[in-house]
């Protein structure tokens, strides 16, 4: 039996993230619309824009959603996310490696507020 996928952490949500989740859970804009209160014209405009940035109440509504993933919603999750038109975009292999040069800082900044924040505490 196939292990099951690891869920990406999202830590902020984007038009690209909240389009895969939809595609995920097989909602229509209009579905989703409804479950998070917003507009139809909102969520339409996740699936144009990946870059959108969506206010912190969305986000935590999204993140419930995401937690509820089964494991063959989070397969079409990363499949939606790896194959997006976002994805297609990026061609280049110098392109690829400097933006996982970028994800790995941003990780390991991350890794160090959250450090600070435990030694804090």
């Amino acid at each position: 039996m196939d292990a099951q996928p690891e869920k990406p952490f999202i830590f902020d949500w984007t038009g690209r993230d909240a389009s895969a989740l939809r595609a995920a859970v097989r909602k229509t804009q209009e579905q989703l619309a409804e479950y998070l209160d917003v507009s139809v014209r909102t969520v339409s405009r996740w699936d144009t824009d990946g870059t959108a940035r969506i206010s912190n109440h969305i986000q935590e509504l999204l993140d419930v959603a995401y937690e509820r993933l089964t494991e063959t919603q989070v397969r079409r999750f990363l499949h939606a996310l790896q194959s997006g038109p976002s994805a297609r975009e990026v061609t280049s292999p110098v392109v690829m490696a400097a933006e996982m040069t970028l994800m790995q800082a941003r990780i390991h900044e991350l890794q160090q507020q959250l450090q600070e924040k435990e030694q804090q505490s």
